[in-house]
């Protein structure tokens, strides 16, 4: 027999001071600082391509032009126009996160807003919409091992850290075995596992489905995040 799974293709020492007064005033001097420190927040974590992203910044040098940088690279405004921080060192502005990379399923950024002084980040993940694969994708499904992939399943506000089943649906439509997977993590909800038996047991011939959710139980309509593989198994013949 053959399997072939139907996928889409898509890391000093302190100086003596002199007197009590003068470490006292050098204590106070040291608190506004740490009390303005600048801060950049974007509205989520995680984004699919070309979603909008709000960021929001304060603790910035009041009216100071802005260098906004995405991986470094600086972000400019289409009109030409260059960004500055409100007279109260605030800064709120948005934009479309990138699309991802042929073969890539999420990646993550780095968004920065320098006003000279001050260099404020944040970090976001861009991922495809929720899906699963498994690699290598063919072979002997008597002792195919390979990876397990599950991403997206912190969209739509989902906890990024939940355990991820998967259940394999025999073609006749019943559930064969179900199994955990592992925990998800990341911004985005991601796993990957270790090489690991396709069918960990004898699969029959016909269509079969592996669906990856949140369930110990297989449920035909489950509430949150979900990922299916079609894999068909097939009998050589000599």
């Amino acid at each position: 027999m053959f399997i072939e799974a139907m996928m889409p293709c898509v890391r000093p020492r302190h100086p003596r001071l002199v007197s009590a007064l003068l470490a006292a005033a050098l204590a106070l001097a040291a608190v506004p600082a740490a009390a303005h420190a600048a801060t950049l927040t974007t509205d989520a974590r995680c984004y699919l391509p070309g979603a909008p992203l709000r960021m929001t910044a304060t603790g910035l040098t009041p009216n100071a032009p802005l260098t906004v940088a995405l991986d470094g690279q600086a972000l400019r405004y289409r009109n030409g126009s260059s960004p500055s921080a409100d007279a109260s060192g605030g800064f709120a502005s948005s934009f479309a996160v990138p699309a991802l990379s042929a073969g890539l399923v999420q990646r993550r950024h780095v968004l920065s807003v320098a006003d000279g002084t001050h260099k404020p980040h944040a970090r976001f993940t861009v991922t495809r919409p929720t899906g699963a694969d498994f690699e290598p994708a063919s072979g002997n499904p008597r002792t195919l091992r390979a990876r397990f992939s599950v991403w997206g399943f912190a969209l739509a506000g989902g906890a990024p850290r939940v355990r991820v089943w998967l259940h394999w649906i025999a073609p006749s439509g019943q559930v064969r075995k179900s199994a955990a997977l592992g925990y998800s993590g990341g911004d985005c909800g991601a796993l990957s596992t270790r090489a690991r038996r396709v069918f960990p047991f004898a699969a029959a011939p016909g269509r079969w489905v592996l669906v990856f959710d949140t369930h110990a139980a297989y449920r035909t309509h489950a509430s949150g995040p979900r990922a299916k593989i079609s894999v068909h198994v097939r009998s050589l013949s000599l």
